[in-house]
């Protein structure tokens, strides 16, 4: 027995004038829901006044945005031991060091400020309400008060890391894969989340994420194959994380890879979304500190939350037959 939703009356179509009205109306629907975000707009203030702070010298440079800058223009990204890393001098694959290279017209005080503006937006994203908490308990630690481990969330924030940015997009990569690449080409391994979806036979969006990020590697080695065995030698060389430039998480990169694909296989076996951002950050190559917390706080945006149908799954039938 089919069931009928509505009126059994045929629609009448909408007028043009009719269409254009609801189309103006829209975004008077919206913007409340725009406007009425404390913490969103406070953590992208304080982005912006940090940015353009940097921007003008009023701030010491933050020494990761930096490194992604010079990387744009060095003629020697790769040392050969990673403990001797110098200016110029990049851990990252090539990509980096390419779309540095294209952004150099834009100058360092825009490209700082937009980096800047972007880590605290997606520290919000992970963290919403909990975001302005976050960086007040960090501030003690500035002034030589208190341990570092607090310190952690704001530290990523104020460096001009990208890991804020990609414990953002270990969330969103699972309905929007086609981001998969920036975490694959970046910090390597902080794209284990595409498992996830090989590991519930989520085809379409494992191959989507896979035909992204080999596009883009293709496209990358043919324009500068010479950096990419560089960049291959260089992991070959230091292969064993051996005299690393600053002290690194006590456990070391193996053992934390084997327990995050256990986690993500536990996960993907159970519906709980939640264990991607978490298998993300304890597995980045190299994690220094308390590094993986910002993918912790990532991981509550995916607590108790039904998943949403992606734009590639069909639509759900909300009418069947019996």
């Amino acid at each position: 027995m089919s069931i009928r939703i509505g009126s059994a009356a045929p629609a009448r179509r909408l007028l043009a004038s009719e269409r254009i009205a609801s189309w103006r109306v829209s975004p008077l629907l919206v913007a409340p829901r725009l406007r009425n975000d404390l913490s969103r707009d406070s953590m992208l203030l304080i982005g912006l006044i940090v940015g353009i702070a940097y921007a003008i010298g009023g701030f010491a440079k933050p020494v990761d945005a930096v490194v992604y800058w010079q990387a744009g223009t060095s003629t020697e990204l790769y040392p050969t031991r990673w403990g001797d890393f110098h200016e110029g001098h990049l851990m990252y694959p090539p990509p980096v060091a390419q779309l540095s290279t294209l952004l150099q017209p834009i100058g360092w005080p825009l490209f700082v400020t937009l980096l800047t503006l972007a880590t605290f937006g997606a520290f919000w994203y992970c963290a919403r309400n909990w975001s302005l908490p976050l960086v007040v308990i960090g501030i003690p630690y500035f002034f030589g008060i208190g341990p570092d481990a607090p310190a952690t969330f704001l530290a990523y924030a104020l460096l001009g890391n990208l890991q804020w940015i990609l414990a953002a997009l270990t969330v969103v990569a699972l309905d929007r894969p086609v981001v998969y690449p920036v975490l694959a080409l970046t910090k390597a391994t902080s794209g284990i989340g595409w498992l996830w979806h090989v590991v519930r036979a989520e085809w379409r969006p494992a191959l989507v994420g896979a035909a992204a990020t080999v596009a883009i590697l293709a496209v990358s080695f043919v324009a500068a194959p010479g950096m990419w065995i560089d960049f291959l030698n260089f992991m070959g060389r230091n292969a064993a994380l051996a005299n690393p430039p600053m002290p690194t998480f006590p456990v070391p990169f193996g053992p934390r890879l084997v327990i995050a694909l256990l986690l993500l296989f536990w996960g993907a076996a159970r519906n709980h979304r939640w264990v991607v951002p978490i298998a993300a950050g304890l597995a980045i190559p190299v994690l220094w500190g308390f590094g993986f917390l910002p993918f912790l706080v990532a991981a509550t945006r995916l607590v108790d939350r039904q998943p949403s149908v992606p734009s590639f799954a069909l639509t759900p039938r909300v009418a069947g037959r019996r």
